[in-house]
């Protein structure tokens, strides 16, 4: 589901976009007001999946979140890592 950009977005912080970087506050907001949509990826309080492999949707939220691997010490980054395992 998509959004329609807020008019004035509110300054929350830096913004990640996986494979391309950080943004800034203003960077994002200029994005949004040029007509960049906001996808959600993972609605708060989903149903968990009912099966082991994960859904893509699933998959994308969850390398969104993590940005790297899951394994200590290990900064690979997640779009490279099995999502159901911890070794490096």
């Amino acid at each position: 589901r998509q959004w329609p950009p807020p008019r004035d977005p509110a300054p929350t912080g830096n913004a990640v976009i996986l494979g391309s970087g950080h943004l800034s506050t203003p960077e994002l907001a200029e994005l949004v007001r040029t007509g960049a949509t906001i996808t959600a990826l993972r609605p708060i309080g989903a149903a968990p999946e009912p099966r082991h492999r994960p859904s893509d949707r699933l998959s994308w939220f969850i390398r969104a979140r993590d940005l790297t691997c899951s394994f200590p010490g290990c900064d690979r980054p997640a779009e490279q890592c099995d999502l159901d395992h911890v070794d490096p």
